[in-house]
């Protein structure tokens, strides 16, 4: 059960870094359990740190509005109408990600890349709440694949993002 506790604390953190806004995303860090907060990149607690109270009330009702944008370019545009500054903060974050994604091997990148549109795909419609059992059973899948990486790929996703490979192998 805790590793799917601390799972569920990763598929929100991933969505959150890859700034998709139709989940609850943490605002700031009193808003983490403490024993997540070890498993959060530094960069990420960075950013939350450097959100204003307006910050984090555009990206809460940007959030709750989620359905309005047809995919996360249209969400960003309309971030960045909304406050460039933070547009630019939300941009620095992604760029971060996708250089650390850009930097993994095929297989590494692969598997990346399904956890990230799992994670996507688990966005809850206008007005329902995520379906936590759908939420553990994305991540029994994705555990079970993370088991069935070579040793060479897992080596590289713990290189690349040691936060959440912590948490991956964690027991």
């Amino acid at each position: 059960l805790n590793i799917f506790r601390r799972m569920i604390a990763l598929i929100i953190l991933s969505i959150a870094i890859a700034g998709t806004f139709g989940t609850v995303i943490p605002f700031h860090m009193s808003s983490i359990p403490e024993e997540y907060k070890e498993f959060i990149p530094q960069e990420l607690k960075d950013f939350l740190k450097d959100l204003t109270p307006e910050d984090k009330q555009i990206l809460r009702n940007m959030t709750i509005n989620h359905h309005q944008y047809a995919n996360e370019d249209a969400a960003l545009e309309a971030l960045k109408e909304k406050s460039e500054k933070l547009h630019a903060k939300v941009h620095a974050l992604i760029d971060f990600v996708k250089k650390k994604l850009e930097s993994l091997t095929p297989d590494a990148k692969k598997f990346a890349d399904e956890v990230i549109a799992k994670a996507r795909s688990l966005r809850p419609e206008p007005g329902s709440k995520p379906d936590l059992e759908k939420i553990k059973e994305s991540i029994r899948e994705f555990v079970e694949k993370y088991k069935a990486l070579s040793d060479e790929t897992k080596e590289n996703l713990k290189t690349t993002f040691p936060n959440t490979a912590k948490i991956i192998s964690s027991k």
